[in-house]
């Protein structure tokens, strides 16, 4: 592999941020349920799983004679570390703290949205625009994985399909329910769509070991 650093190197750079500061949007949230405990589980998850990046440049942090081997190992390490958070949170913050991180995740996905919508890089009144949006802001592997198969793409409707979870595997590292980590991420792409357009929805069925994604026009 090339040491040269490309814009798409960045651009998954860039994803695997969004996930560390999801995971602080989350801690502050979980704060108001359990306090200093919030703090103290992101803590101890990370001192187990690994820590986020720094905030600098990515020509600083990368491998340059590994680059997509490195790439891959953030992106295992940010996945898992969100999942053990949520079920550290699961597990001690009481019977609201489902909620309260499914709303989390949920207000993430929006705010997300409404950034992608205020840097105008995409045509978000088509739905394909939303989805190359959502591409951009979504942690989904690595391009190589090629995870989704966009089956119909139109103004008012994009469909694709994903027959692996990329994902599942960093759950189940850490034996979060992972069902609840489905749940969450869906509520993080229905709040993203909703921020980057609010005339569009989301909404994913499974059938399967396939699940079936669409960005629609209300």
């Amino acid at each position: 592999m090339s040491a040269f650093i490309g814009p798409i190197h960045y651009w998954l750079y860039r994803k695997i941020g969004i996930v560390a500061a999801r995971e602080d949007f989350l801690r502050e949230r979980a704060a108001a349920q359990c306090g200093s405990v919030a703090e103290e589980l992101q803590e101890q998850v990370r001192q187990t799983y690994g820590w986020p990046l720094p905030d600098t440049d990515l020509s600083e942090l990368i491998e340059h004679d590994n680059i997509h081997g490195w790439l891959q190992r953030q992106i295992k390490i940010a996945e898992t570390r969100e999942a053990a958070y949520v079920k550290e949170l699961l597990d001690t913050c009481g019977g609201a703290a489902a909620e309260i991180i499914e709303q989390a995740f949920a207000d993430h996905g929006r705010l997300t949205g409404e950034s992608a919508r205020a840097q105008g890089r995409h045509d978000l009144s088509a739905a394909a625009g939303i989805y190359q949006a959502l591409s951009d802001h979504y942690l989904n592997g690595m391009p190589c994985d090629r995870a989704d198969t966009v089956i119909a793409a139109a103004a008012d409707s994009t469909t694709w399909e994903t027959g692996v979870c990329l994902q599942q595997p960093n759950w189940q590292r850490t034996g979060v329910d992972e069902q609840a980590m489905a749940t969450f991420y869906r509520a993080w792409l229905t709040g993203f769509v909703a921020g980057a357009n609010p005339a569009f929805a989301f909404r994913q069925d499974r059938a399967g070991t396939v699940a079936r994604s669409q960005i629609y026009k209300k």
